[in-house]
């Protein structure tokens, strides 16, 4: 009697105890192997042990040569991330006989049709053997470059790895997780690209906003519309002014002193 009672009561009254719903995965720890974080550290290291052992105290770093690190850290890594994700969105990668460029070149164009894929994974790891090869590059130049050029390649590093995570975080923004309060409030006062800046390249056909920086990415997007999306431009570009290649020219010409 007493179970029919309450069943009468749950049928009258309503029963409000809502099913609950299913745990959602909680976000991919994000992380970078031991071997890139050994050699940027290492070149870290061996800036400082030049600037503060091997040089005169005329010709040691002030403020402005932190702030021109910073500057062209910044610059160039907002140009090379641009440049980078716009060249491996190019259907013709898909063909490449590079191995690596087609396998990433695949990844890119599949995230377009997957983006809550990348929540699951180690998206900050996808970067580590280029991290890597920028580090022992520099390393290997080390001999004949200062401080301050061993430490804009640490900068490059640093700003690439910053662009990753707020790609990945925007992504975990847009479907409601909550994210650290540097990409919130980064993306909030705009000092990142934000999530919705970020979605507008999800939007077919993803030609624009190729962005993981908040820099030139308007002038950028003008020159390569301009020469009516050029693949050779972007393919000259990518393989000559990537951030390993770059120091050697750049030595070459006398820039890394």
């Amino acid at each position: 009697m007493t179970v029919q009672v309450e069943k009468l009561h749950k049928v009258v009254h309503g029963d409000h105890a809502s099913p609950k719903k299913p745990a959602r995965a909680p976000l991919f720890k994000q992380s970078q192997k031991t071997l890139t974080l050994c050699l940027l550290s290492a070149l870290t290291l061996a800036a400082f042990f030049q600037e503060a052992i091997m040089r005169d105290a005329e010709t040691r770093m002030t403020c402005k040569t932190v702030l021109y690190i910073l500057v062209v850290s910044y610059c160039y890594c907002d140009y090379w991330l641009w440049m980078l994700h716009c060249f491996l969105d190019r259907k013709e990668n898909l063909e490449s006989r590079i191995p690596d460029i087609k396998e990433f070149a695949t990844k890119f164009q599949e995230h377009h049709d997957f983006p809550t894929k990348v929540l699951y994974e180690n998206h900050l790891g996808e970067i580590d053997d280029l991290v890597s090869a920028v580090a022992g590059m520099g390393l290997l130049l080390g001999y004949w470059t200062s401080p301050a050029t061993k430490l804009i390649v640490v900068g490059v590093c640093m700003w690439g790895s910053l662009g990753s995570l707020n790609h990945f975080y925007g992504h975990a923004l847009t479907n409601g997780y909550e994210i650290p309060p540097l990409y919130k409030y980064g993306q909030r006062w705009g000092l990142l690209p934000t999530a919705k800046h970020h979605k507008t390249h999800h939007t077919a056909p993803f030609e624009m906003n190729w962005n993981f920086l908040n820099g030139f990415y308007r002038i950028y997007e003008a020159v390569y519309f301009s020469t009516g999306s050029s693949y050779n431009g972007l393919f000259a570009m990518f393989y000559t002014c990537n951030p390993a290649v770059i120091q050697t020219w750049a030595l070459a010409l006398g820039i890394l002193a």
